[in-house]
């Protein structure tokens, strides 16, 4: 039976192990590797990992396409007062939408201006004397 040699290729200087000595000695613990997503909290074979890395990924593929398959239409959110039915863009429809509301308050108060007083609509018999 052959022994084998367990001498390094190139032998370390005593600053390189003292370097790697103080890296080993401050290396963070499993733990917090795990925490932070460097290392993967599995209990399966090394050899496994990757698979049910895989088939996690599958499941939350087919679950997010289900979703996407019951999202309401555009139409439907637009019939339910979700989106509004414009044509502008996204950036301009705040706008719009203030223009529309300032357009309405002046139409109302142009026929609030233009209505006639009440004097002139008892004259015209639409308002009785005492609701006057």
């Amino acid at each position: 039976m052959q022994s084998v040699d367990e001498q390094p290729i190139s032998p370390l200087s005593e600053d390189e192990k003292a370097s790697l000595a103080k890296r080993i000695a401050s290396r963070p613990p499993a733990k917090e590797l795990v925490e932070h997503n460097v290392l993967k909290d599995s209990k399966l074979d090394p050899s496994l990992q990757a698979r049910e890395v895989e088939l996690e990924r599958n499941f939350l593929e087919d679950k997010l396409e289900k979703k996407l398959e019951r999202r309401p239409t555009r139409q439907d959110l637009i019939e339910q007062h979700v989106l509004l039915n414009t044509s502008a863009a996204p950036a301009l429809q705040a706008k719009q939408m203030e223009l529309q509301m300032n357009m309405r308050e002046d139409k109302l108060e142009k026929k609030l201006l233009d209505r006639p007083p009440r004097e002139k609509l008892v004259e015209q018999h639409i308002l009785n004397e005492d609701e006057a």
